[in-house]
């Protein structure tokens, strides 16, 4: 049975891609012309939320004819993962490929980069670790980042904006890091170097209890493992 605007309208996959898809394009609409395609893109997706938030973050360049286009030419030749994963973690893994494949060589640099982070991150941290070279505009590029919706956005106490990653995200972009055995290392290192310098820093603070400290350390207790 062929559903139609109304109907699918209703659908919860279809209506959250559409509501993702307005919060990158606010003037998009499901119409009776786009509606076949919007369905078939989350028939694809398996309605799976992530899929569907990734692939609706593109509505602000392309049609969802365009989008669909696209998912029927790279997203069945993308393995991104073990094929013995179940199809719904397959579907995922692929979408996030895909998602990926689409960046810009510069976002892709600094997306595998960001993935050394655990917990989130500054963007202090973003321009100390992911582009110790300088040859990235990190704040352009992670904003394109967060539009993608691979990387989230949040206020901390101290009106620092943080940014992070969900682990599936997350895991894929340490993946494609860990491609490159000497970038993977040298992130690496940029990552414990910078988080240890400022926790020895901290250090006195947190001996006396400096409240800013004290929630610093709590923010970033996760780096702070992972430096150790």
């Amino acid at each position: 049975q062929v559903l139609g605007r109304d109907e699918l309208a209703l659908v919860p996959s279809v209506r959250l891609f559409v509501e993702r898809a307005q919060d990158a394009k606010a003037d998009f609409d499901l119409t009776e012309e786009n509606a076949p395609a919007v369905a078939e893109i989350c028939q694809r997706l398996d309605g799976l939320p992530l899929a569907l938030e990734l692939a609706a973050a593109r509505i602000k360049i392309l049609s969802p004819f365009a989008l669909l286009a696209r998912l029927d030419r790279r997203l069945p030749l993308l393995t991104g993962g073990a094929q013995d994963l179940p199809d719904r973690q397959q579907t995922l893994r692929k979408t996030i490929a895909w998602s990926y494949d689409l960046l810009s060589e510069e976002e892709r640099i600094l997306f595998r980069r960001l993935g050394v982070f655990a917990g989130g991150w500054t963007l202090e941290a973003a321009e100390a670790v992911a582009n110790g070279d300088g040859g990235l505009d990190v704040f352009e590029e992670l904003t394109s980042l967060v539009d993608k919706s691979l990387v989230g956005q949040s206020e901390a106490a101290d009106d620092e904006p943080r940014f992070t990653m969900l682990e599936t995200i997350r895991e894929f972009a340490l993946e494609q890091l860990q491609e490159d055995i000497e970038e993977a290392q040298a992130i690496r290192r940029a990552h414990a170097t910078f988080f240890a310098d400022l926790a020895l820093a901290a250090w006195g603070d947190l001996t006396v209890g400096v409240p800013k400290a004290v929630r610093w350390v709590r923010a970033e207790e996760a780096n702070l493992r992972t430096m150790l």
